[in-house]
């Protein structure tokens, strides 16, 4: 009786694969910063045996590896990747890339990271490529627009600062962030200097 119930109870235990380990560990990291990245911590709050963490990473380097990878492709590549899909002039990208980041929240987990990379080289290295590759496509925008020079930058970089920074910075606000305020938003940044 007790080995059909050991079976049993293995079974019905929940089973994580390595995407769920690093969506798990992204909460973490927002809520509560790297330092609460331990493996007894997330296989705690996932309710499975460090030996599962184990089975998916080689190790904690493999394991953060793994994470600024992660990060990487789904909060950047994956969104170029969207938004270049959309046979349409470089003003309505801009938007659709702005419309991706308020629906999907995707600044939620950049201050986390920024913080990491405060206090780790290896994580710096990696947030510095991802903040490339976010201005690099931005500036093809704002250039395919018709911005040139210190226009463009200025432009470019407060353009980059709100969307990885306005879900850290208190504002007091009594609006949603609707369509209405999206379109806005994407007007004012778009709008030529006078």
């Amino acid at each position: 009786m007790a080995k059909r119930t050991l079976t049993k109870r293995r079974q019905s235990a929940p089973r994580f694969n390595r995407e769920a380990w690093l969506q798990a560990a992204m909460e973490v990291l927002a809520r509560e910063g790297q330092a609460k990245l331990r493996v007894e911590t997330l296989a705690n709050d996932l309710g499975v045996t460090k030996g599962s963490f184990y089975h998916h990473f080689e190790n904690r380097e493999d394991f953060v590896r793994s994470l600024l990878a992660y990060w990487s492709s789904a909060f950047t590549d994956w969104v170029i990747g969207e938004v270049k899909g959309v046979d349409r002039p470089a003003s309505e990208q801009l938007l659709k890339l702005m419309q991706i980041i308020q629906r999907e929240g995707l600044d939620r987990y950049d201050n986390a990271f920024r913080s990491w990379a405060a206090q780790d080289p290896s994580v710096a290295k990696e947030v510095e490529k991802v903040d490339l590759a976010r201005y690099e496509f931005v500036r093809l925008l704002f250039s395919e627009m018709g911005f040139e020079g210190q226009d463009l930058e200025d432009r470019l970089r407060i353009w980059l600062v709100f969307h990885s920074a306005q879900s850290t910075v208190f504002v007091p606000n009594d609006t949603e962030d609707t369509e209405e305020a999206i379109n806005s938003r994407h007007a004012f940044f778009t709008r030529p200097r006078e």
